[in-house]
């Protein structure tokens, strides 16, 4: 009996055990539910709110942003990508059917090839200027490309009322400009070399020739920026194109004692514009002359490098500060502070021009300098083939 009455308390016991743990993995698991949910919630919450965030900047991005996979098909489209493209159906679609006329295969080709990171490109669209920025970009594992439009159509027409407003100035300012040339030549002709008069009417003379200068440069750049300067490509020479540049130079050269070093292979030859090409090389051995001592060091020399010819204009003059380096080929930028008080005034056009005429024939200009040491300018033009 006794045995029988142990056996059911031993059983209870072990029901009442059971039971509490029972509970107890019940509480265990309800507690975490509660947390999953309270975690579903909040990551439901955090989703929302990057959603909004992301719709945001969704609507207020002025530019247009179109993903590519790895086909070339558009995976996504932003608002103003949906407006720019006028389409309404563009998922799963090539961009060519998209924006049929811009012509952006073979961008959209070379980055999703790996052949280039990113590539830009300006397209003209009913009487609208885009331009065209393509990305490489990775999805889900794949490359991808992104396609960023941004509207510069108005940025253009500004553009051109600047270059218009400038162009006009220029024009209108040469004939009173003149006409002061002219009179102060009279008077010269009638004044005694000696009298201080004279040489009032010498330092006038001189302001008037700086304002013509400045007047002629803004007119040329105005055009060149207009493409009312065309370049007709012809092969040219690079020898002859050097000794045309520096036969005009030769006296400041030669009035300020300058070693000139000169290496022009005579079989190199270039398609360009012969008249641009020896201003724009002109400019770049103006400046080296302009900042060089006296009995310095001048290099100029060419070299075929792949389908082009890269020229240079080395000194051993005062250099260029790093942190100005960069804006050395801006409009009106001058070094004065290293201006000679014996060199005539600078517009500080030269480089602006140079860079505009070097580009126009599709080369490239930059420029290396150690302060204190001296400076290297660089521009490439098309080699003939």
């Amino acid at each position: 009996m006794e045995g029988l009455v142990s056996f059911i308390a031993g059983a209870l016991v072990i029901g009442a055990l059971g039971a509490w743990l029972v509970t107890r993995h019940n509480q265990v698991a309800l507690e975490r539910l509660r947390q999953a949910r309270r975690e579903r919630d909040d990551a439901r919450a955090e989703l929302h709110y990057r959603n909004e965030q992301w719709d945001t900047v969704n609507q207020t991005i002025s530019e247009g942003v179109v993903l590519l996979d790895a086909r070339g098909q558009a995976v996504w489209l932003n608002g103003m990508a949906v407006e720019m493209l006028n389409v309404s159906d563009a998922r799963g679609r090539m961009f060519a059917q998209l924006a049929w006329g811009w012509q952006l295969d073979a961008l959209i080709a070379d980055v999703l090839a790996r052949r280039a990171e990113s590539l830009s490109q300006i397209v003209v669209k009913d009487e609208r200027a885009f331009r065209i920025v393509v990305r490489a970009c990775m999805i889900r594992g794949t490359l991808g490309a992104l396609i960023v439009l941004s509207e510069i159509t108005e940025l253009q027409r500004l553009g051109r009322v600047r270059r218009d407003f400038v162009a006009n100035i220029s024009h209108e300012l040469r004939t009173p400009i003149t006409a002061l040339r002219i009179l102060a030549d009279t008077l010269a002709e009638e004044l005694v070399d000696a009298s201080p008069a004279r040489l009032w009417l010498t330092k006038l003379l001189s302001q008037v020739d700086a304002l013509r200068q400045l007047t002629d440069e803004l007119m040329d750049l105005a055009r060149i920026e207009s493409g009312q300067m065309p370049i007709k490509l012809v092969e040219t020479p690079i020898a002859d194109l050097v000794a045309q540049v520096v036969e005009r130079f030769r006296p400041q050269i030669e009035r300020q004692e300058l070693a000139l070093e000169i290496t022009a292979p005579a079989d190199l030859r270039v398609l360009a514009d012969p008249a641009s090409a020896q201003r724009a090389l002109g400019n770049l051995l103006h400046n080296a002359i302009k900042f060089t001592p006296a009995r310095g060091r001048i290099a100029m020399g060419a070299r075929a490098v792949g389908d082009m010819i890269e020229l240079y204009v080395q000194d051993s003059g005062i250099g260029i500060p790093a942190a100005v380096l960069p804006r050395i080929f801006e409009r009106f930028f001058k070094l004065e502070h290293a201006r000679r008080a014996d060199e005539p005034h600078s517009t500080g056009l030269g480089l602006a021009i140079a860079k505009h005429l070097i580009e126009a024939h599709g080369g490239k200009i930059w420029a290396e300098s150690i302060e204190g040491k001296g400076s290297t300018f660089y521009f490439t033009l098309p080699a003939t083939t």
